[in-house]
């Protein structure tokens, strides 16, 4: 699979040169996971897959448009902008592309999916955001390829915020690798903070820091792709 990290700006106002597009993800020019701009529509994927649909997963968001293109849309919950979205609560696949959704705790009032996403024997996990993921429901994944997560803060903890028994936010880097490593050996990070954009090339070596063993951990940047 080739995929093509379109987007590697969280919903901060900072930005960089090769950051600036929110979220997004094309597999094998086919496939999008994500629109955070309305300009990736331009790639005319066959299929749409939404994480969860905060703005800067779903352009369309911000002010309030109705999305439909003709072509199949999937999400993790019905969403009135979407009249045409397919609701996932099960696997499925899109042509030869099989998709394995992942509950992923990320927002107080959105319900958020990642997807374990396999071609013949490859396979990627995409997680969208994430302030934790349940270990039950990482426990019987196959080994993956590539892991694609969010790097919103550096510091072990992230930003979680609690209200009753229910928590939310972004967890940190630390914690997503201690997470997330022992599937695979390469974690490529998007959807950087505020804390990134300081001193980019600094906050490039802090992540290389994080590697540890074979697990290599990949910074991402706009437009970047990785054959798979």
């Amino acid at each position: 699979m080739k995929v093509k990290i379109l987007g590697t700006r969280g919903k901060i106002p900072q930005s960089a040169p090769r950051h600036k597009n929110y979220s997004g993800i094309l597999i094998d020019d086919k496939i999008q996971v994500d629109v955070g701009e309305e300009k990736y529509m331009e790639n005319d994927p066959e299929a749409i897959v939404f994480t969860h649909f905060h703005p800067d997963h779903a352009f369309f968001v911000f002010n309030e448009e109705e999305f439909s293109p003709e072509i199949p849309l999937f999400g993790p919950e019905p969403q009135e902008l979407v009249p045409n979205l397919k609701v996932i609560t099960k696997p499925f696949s899109i042509g030869d592309y099989h998709f394995t959704p992942v509950p992923v705790i990320h927002a107080l009032r959105l319900k958020s999916l990642g997807y374990v996403i396999q071609k013949g024997k490859k396979s990627i996990f995409i997680t969208g955001d994430v302030a934790w993921i349940e270990k039950a429901n990482l426990k019987d994944l196959p080994k993956i390829d590539l892991v694609i997560t969010e790097a919103s803060f550096i510091r072990k903890g992230g930003m979680i915020r609690r209200k009753d028994d229910q928590i939310f936010g972004h967890t940190g880097i630390p914690d997503l690798v201690r997470l997330l490593g022992p599937l695979t050996s390469k974690i490529a990070l998007t959807h950087f903070g505020g804390w990134f954009f300081k001193d980019i090339r600094e906050s490039r070596n802090k992540l290389k820091a994080l590697e540890t063993g074979d697990l290599q951990i990949i910074p991402g940047y706009d437009g970047m792709e990785i054959e798979v």
